[in-house]
């Protein structure tokens, strides 16, 4: 029987775990770079048709509105735009997302403009038989000065129905 050393024997058994290490690190870099390759080169693989679809749906700014069509759900109309249904919702708050009317116009990103302020009431008043500028002051809660100067060519004693008093300018 052969003896070998002991200082052979441990050298042999660190060259075997050194270069199982190395192989398995070398593999471990292969399968990176495979999986680099698969996700970040457009047209090379599964995944990139996928993640470069999304990305130009991000990249194009959609049209501030878009108008229901017939048979349009939420869920269409996010996959058209690139919106999500939640941020369709967000920037339409009186939405009923079971509810779309062909011809509404909904908000894709950003918010209505706020409508003007109208005036309360309206802009003329229509005199009936019997009425004066005091009952219309106090129809409309309106002071009579204000009639009176809004009105400078109607007199109170020549009011007649169908004569037309000025409101508001």
């Amino acid at each position: 029987m052969t003896t070998v050393p002991v200082a052979t024997v441990r050298h042999s058994r660190s060259k075997r775990w050194l270069s199982r290490f190395v192989a398995l690190f070398a593999l471990l870099a292969l399968i990176g770079a495979v999986v680099y390759v698969v996700v970040k080169i457009p047209g090379s693989g599964t995944g990139s048709s996928q993640s470069q679809g999304s990305t130009h749906a991000h990249a194009r700014r959609p049209p501030p509105y878009w108008t229901v069509r017939p048979g349009d759900t939420l869920t269409e109309i996010a996959h058209a735009t690139g919106v999500s249904v939640g941020q369709i919702e967000a920037y339409n708050p009186n939405l009923d997302p079971q509810i779309l009317v062909p011809g509404e116009r909904l908000n894709l990103w950003q918010h209505p403009p706020r409508p003007r302020p109208k005036p309360l009431g309206p802009r003329f008043w229509t005199v009936k038989p019997g009425e004066s500028f005091g009952s219309i002051a106090a129809a409309t809660k309106i002071s009579i000065t204000t009639l009176f100067q809004l009105n400078p060519n109607l007199k109170p004693a020549t009011l007649q129905p169908g004569d037309r008093v000025r409101l508001r300018r």
